[in-house]
Parts: structure tokens; C-alpha cells; sequence
């Protein structure tokens, strides 16, 4: 019997129903981290703001990685615990180390095949070559958005004194690589020294890039087999018989199985050549724009 796999790809971007804020070192007293909830709230007006406190705020620095590996834990069991349909309406916003900890705790969920809404890390406290980053990405159904500041006092000077030497920050430069569910923005330095650190500077620049984000919309994958969203590993005995829009039909030249690949090289179905031409066809209708 058939069945049906939903895939996004651009068109109308659905609405995320809750928001996990995890803050960052530093990132003050309540009242800053109230300002931090009032710009989530407008950039999110639809979505529930959940700040996801921690007591690493006025530790030093030596400590507060440990601290942020225990609260990585926290976050991590109140994500298993929601039901499956609100955990993929979750987005996950970090600042700082408050990034770092979202990206190990999408890590995990890649590893369990758990996927959320969509991501953001701000001013990452994290190395821009960390391969953790591009693993946290198989965890988002949508986006990931990252603002960095070359000017960010802290994450210039502060933030190698704690680091291996040789890692700029995430949070400095943006990411090393690229992947098309990734977008980056740069905030303006609208302060000066540690105080350009401020979480409200980099969600002021999210929400600009936010306004500037491509729509979605869902393309309906008709497979044969039962199939398993993965990263294909054997591409060496495939080859590619047709693509479209950086979507690949492939065949096993071995078995003679076909499999359909997405522009992120993951496997929406698999199955026999003439399911497989057929899915293939109505994926590259979808594209189009075709009814």
C-alpha cells in the first residue's frame, strides 16, 4: 500500500507553536531577559516564549561550561517528553553558550531521528568548523538562522581566553560552510565593548532577517517502499539517472532498486524503476508549481 511522506521545500513557512529561549552566560537580570521574551514575542506573536533559565549567569567562566552541560540534559529531557506533533512545532533559539547548548541537544535529537521546527543561534559561543553545528541540522524540519557580530567584544576577547586556540567563534563570523537551510545575518555593533554582547542586539537583527526568510510549502512524495528518512552512505553504487532542482532519481547498479534523493542528499523514498519514475514525475509537477 502506499503511503505518503511530507517534505518541505519553499513556498508558505507553517507556524511554529512554541519557542525555547536558552540564554546565554551573562545574559543578566530578569528585567534584560524580559526585554529578550518582548522581541520573541513579536517576532513569534503566535507562539508560546519558554525561557529556559539556568544558573550559570554569574559563575566564571571555568564553570560555566559544566553548568551548560547539565542544563544541555534539562533541555534535552523536557524536549523528549512532549508529545511527538508539538516537539516538531518546537523552534530552539540559544544565545552564546545558550547556542552551544542547542546545538548539543539537536544533536541528540538527530541522533534519535527527532526533528523540531526550526533553529537560531545567536552570537554562538561555539567554533564556527565544530562539525556539531552541520549534525544539529538534520534535526530541523524548516530553518536555521544564525546572527553573528565581527565586532562582539566578548566572543573577540573574551571568549578564546576559555577555547582552544585556532576556533573563531560562530557567533564572530557566521558559519564555515553551507547548506541551503541556513541563513546568516549580520547585527550592527550598536555598542560599545562587552556590551555588544547583549542577547536584544542579535534578536533585534533575527527579526529583521526573519521578515526577509523565503516562504515554504509542503511537496507530497509518493513512495513504494517503506522508507526511512536518512543520509545516504553507499552513493558510490548509484548512479543518477534523471535530476530536477537538485532532487536525484538513482539507481542501484547492483540491485537495480531506485531511490529519490532531496537537494540535501537525504532518501524520501525508495522502491521499483516504475514507482520510482512516477513518484519522480509528480515531484518535479510539485516543483513547478504545476496542480
Amino acid at each position: 500500500m502506499r503511503f505518503f511522506i511530507l517534505l518541505l521545500m519553499f513556498t508558505t513557512l507553517p507556524l511554529a507553536a512554541e519557542v525555547f529561549f536558552i540564554p546565554g552566560w551573562q545574559t543578566g537580570v530578569d528585567s534584560s531577559r524580559d526585554g529578550c521574551v518582548r522581541i520573541l514575542r513579536d517576532i513569534f506573536p503566535d507562539e508560546t516564549i519558554s525561557v529556559q533559565s539556568w544558573d550559570g549567569m554569574d559563575l566564571q567562566w571555568s564553570y560555566v561550561k559544566a553548568k551548560a552541560e547539565a542544563h544541555t540534559r534539562k533541555v534535552l529531557e523536557r524536549i523528549l517528553a512532549m508529545p511527538e506533533d508539538q516537539r516538531r512545532e518546537l523552534v530552539v533559539v540559544g544565545h552564546s553558550i545558550g547556542a552551544r547548548i542547542a546545538i548539543e541537544v539537536l544533536c541528540e535529537l538527530a541522533r534519535r531521528n527527532m526533528k523540531v521546527h526550526s533553529s537560531v543561534f545567536l552570537g554562538g559561543a561555539i567554533g564556527d568548523d565544530d562539525p556539531r553545528i552541520r549534525r544539529s541540522l538534520d534535526a530541523i524540519r524548516f530553518t536555521c538562522c544564525i546572527v553573528y557580530n565581527p565586532d562582539d567584544w566578548v566572543l573577540k576577547y573574551l571568549y578564546p581566553m576559555g577555547e582552544v586556540l585556532g576556533h573563531t567563534p560562530l557567533g564572530l563570523t557566521g558559519w564555515s560552510e553551507w547548506d541551503s537551510r541556513v541563513f546568516e545575518s549580520r547585527a550592527p555593533n550598536e555598542r560599545f565593548g562587552p556590551f555588544n554582547h547583549y542577547a536584544y542586539l542579535y534578536l533585534y537583527e533575527l527579526a529583521r532577517l526573519y521578515s526577509r526568510l523565503p516562504e515554504f510549502r509542503e511537496v507530497v512524495v509518493i513512495q513504494d517502499e517503506e522508507n526511512v528518512e536518512r543520509h545516504p552512505g553507499d552513493e558510490l553504487f548509484w548512479e543518477t539517472v534523471e535530476s530536477f532542482g537538485g532532487w536525484k532519481l538513482q539507481k542501484n547498479i547492483y540491485s537495480g532498486k531506485f531511490r529519490i534523493l532531496d537537494d540535501h542528499f537525504i532518501r524520501r523514498a525508495n522502491g521499483s524503476e516504475n514507482k520510482m519514475r512516477e513518484s519522480f514525475t509528480d515531484v518535479k509537477r510539485q516543483l513547478l508549481g504545476e496542480n
